[in-house]
């Protein structure tokens, strides 16, 4: 299977975040070698999807994820051993002296992403940006008051850029969490800051754990956007390319 040529785990340390971004690739060879390291239960889960661009979007992302993991945990992608919290979010199983991995995973459209750090809790979300007419509909819906009164507020132009990048980070702290998403997207609060960028403003309403909390915009591809989320500051954020094509076989 394919391998980067670096060593991924060069920096890693439970200040650093390492965020890769990879696209789905339009070979079919790359499908078929990736569905080869999934386990029964993610083959099952492929299997169920009805349409063949979905299941090549599922094989190569989570294909891609096992490779990269791999890396930092020093073992074969098909060895790796995933198990889910109680609301339904993966997690790596550790082996034995192994590094006690975060992660979290993202897709949408032609691209995934995936970010992880040592111990502690991390989130990632990716979305890529459409025309969205009831951006206000679904921001009252899942949104707090105060973001659905300031998303409003946003010119029309640029209000459904606004709303993408609104909901990645809310979607990200909600994974860095490892919550469900739809209960509690209205419990994590967001708002501008001085630079027209957005920060973690309150959690329940209590507004001094944002102080606890770093969140990033990304923007991964043209047309996408992203965003990721975690407990405890961090020291350094580290963008990774993960491609396929350029590769090493080993």
């Amino acid at each position: 299977m394919p391998r980067s040529r670096v060593d991924h785990r060069q920096g890693l340390s439970r200040a650093d975040v390492h965020v890769w971004t990879a696209k789905v690739s339009a070979r079919d060879s790359a499908t078929t070698d990736l569905s080869r390291i999934l386990d029964e239960e993610e083959q099952e889960r492929a299997a169920r999807l009805t349409f063949a661009r979905d299941r090549v979007r599922f094989i190569q992302t989570h294909g891609i994820v096992r490779q990269i993991l791999s890396r930092y945990c020093d073992t074969e992608a098909a060895a790796l051993t995933f198990a889910r919290n109680g609301q339904g979010k993966p997690y790596l199983v550790p082996q034995t002296n192994g590094p006690r991995i975060q992660f979290s995973v993202s897709h949408s459209g032609d691209y995934c992403v995936l970010t992880l750090r040592l111990d502690d809790p991390i989130g990632i979300d990716i979305e890529e940006v459409r025309n969205l007419s009831h951006a206000i509909d679904i921001a009252k819906r899942y949104f707090t008051p105060e973001e659905s009164r300031a998303l409003a507020a946003v010119r029309e132009t640029g209000r459904c850029d606004t709303f993408f990048v609104w909901w990645t980070h809310k979607e990200a702290a909600i994974k860095a969490l490892g919550l469900s998403l739809a209960a509690n997207l209205g419990r994590v609060e967001f708002a501008f800051n001085p630079a027209g960028g957005l920060r973690l403003a309150a959690w329940d309403g209590n507004r001094s754990v944002a102080r606890m909390w770093f969140t990033r915009r990304l923007d991964p591809a043209p047309g996408y956007v992203a965003a990721v989320a975690g407990v405890h500051p961090i020291l350094s954020l580290t963008l990774r390319t993960w491609d396929y094509a350029s590769a090493e076989w080993s």
